[in-house]
């Protein structure tokens, strides 16, 4: 082989490595500019992620700020490093829905009143976020005022501090009015038991209907609750729970029979059958042997009064009119029943709650003999509220402070 074909071997060879050499190279370059695209995507989806979660956490803080104003406690609502943009719009919809709809109260004794919580309007945190739509979720004129002097009076609080306990009592009672929104109601009966009053509200707090109320003593407590009006009873029986009777009439009944007769009083036996009480070895009856039930006819006579306001609830608790209605002008002392709740305008809430002038003022005061009780269906459940707000406003916006009747505060 002549020099010449070597050199052209050789330029050959030399064509080929550099082409080789150029593929790879290319090769590499291209896979480097794909990295790097890539490399800067990822930046650019961190950036946007790391944004994302700076505004999730600027519109957090920004909501525990109303939500504070508001009396609520906010530390359960604090952020933590490396809490990413969907943990903190959980903690977001969360807390919007707290504002909205507050937390059960922890003094119910009976949840009869079904729930309607709209959880929807959240799935746009930022949109549910904003002032505007904050200041919609409070409609209520009364949550609106105590909110008001709630405010005022954490500012007086940064001077004294005496003041924390009445901020405390506020809080619980704007928390209640929260919970209330749960419920979406027209219309509602609320019994505040402090305050031994009792409101019949419209949806934007307007006081249909206030008037005063007899509650539960101390040591026979008007339970709290959310119920509804099931029907409402004109000339309505009275069953005596069978602690009243054993405790409290059974004494009396053994001692004088005529005390049956004074107080319009029937013995029934387990077959619901009227019992002559002269037939009756009243010597051999105790509490622990009293196979009857006492009743008290209808009538003018009757603990119930005229109309009693049956409610859904399996404590045996109700509101209804009295036989004994000038307590409400001779005494302060709202608390003397034995749970149950007297009302101090039985035929105007009757008439609110059936929706037509059904009784008229004369009523009370006819007072007809030999009435049987007559049911009389409403048009739908009526909700009712019964509490135990120390704090509230009245009907003029003022603060009130009410006596811990039931020593629950301690």
């Amino acid at each position: 082989m002549d020099n010449l074909d070597k050199r052209r071997i050789g330029i050959g060879v030399a064509v080929v490595a550099s082409l080789v050499l150029l593929f790879f190279v290319g090769k590499w370059f291209i896979k480097q500019k794909a990295t790097k695209k890539e490399q800067a995507k990822v930046e650019q989806t961190r950036q946007q992620a790391e944004k994302k979660a700076k505004q999730a956490l600027v519109t957090l803080h920004s909501v525990c700020r109303y939500a504070d104003s508001v009396g609520i406690d906010t530390t359960r609502f604090g952020t933590k490093a490396g809490l990413d943009q969907a943990e903190t719009e959980e903690k977001l919809a969360d807390l919007l829905l707290e504002i909205r709809y507050g937390k059960k109260p922890s003094r119910l004794e009976f949840s009869g009143l079904k729930e309607a919580v709209d959880s929807s309007w959240t799935q746009n945190v930022y949109e549910a976020s904003k002032p505007t739509a904050l200041v919609k979720l409070a409609p209520f004129g009364p949550y609106n005022q105590l909110v008001g002097h709630y405010s005022r009076l954490r500012k007086l609080a940064r001077s004294n501090p005496a003041l924390a306990d009445s901020l405390r009592l506020i809080r619980q009672t704007l928390n209640f009015y929260r919970y209330v929104n749960r419920f979406d109601a027209d219309r509602f009966v609320l019994v505040n038991i402090p305050a031994g009053e009792l409101n019949v509200f419209g949806r934007a707090g307007e006081r249909l209907l206030p008037m005063q109320v007899i509650a539960g003593k101390p040591d026979k407590r008007t339970p709290c609750m959310t119920t509804y009006v099931q029907d409402i009873v004109a000339y309505p029986y009275w069953n005596v729970p069978q602690n009243i009777a054993l405790d409290e009439m059974l004494p009396r009944m053994k001692r004088n029979i005529a005390f049956i007769y004074n107080q319009n009083l029937q013995i029934l036996n387990d077959k619901n059958q009227e019992i002559d009480p002269e037939e009756i070895d009243w010597d051999s009856l105790s509490t622990t042997n009293f196979p009857y039930r006492v009743r008290q006819a209808s009538g003018c006579e009757n603990s119930l009064g005229l109309l009693k306001f049956d409610l859904a609830n399996p404590l045996a608790i109700y509101l209804h009119d009295t036989n004994s209605r000038d307590l409400f002008t001779q005494t302060a002392d709202r608390w003397r029943s034995h749970g149950c709740v007297r009302v101090q305008k039985p035929v105007e809430l009757a008439n609110l709650i059936l929706g037509s002038q059904t009784f008229d003022a004369a009523f009370m005061t006819k007072c007809l003999v030999d009435q049987k009780p007559r049911t009389l269906s409403i048009p739908k459940p009526f909700p009712v509220f019964i509490a135990y707000n120390i704090a509230d406003v009245d009907a003029t916006g003022k603060l009130r402070f009410y006596k811990d009747v039931y020593a629950l505060d301690k």
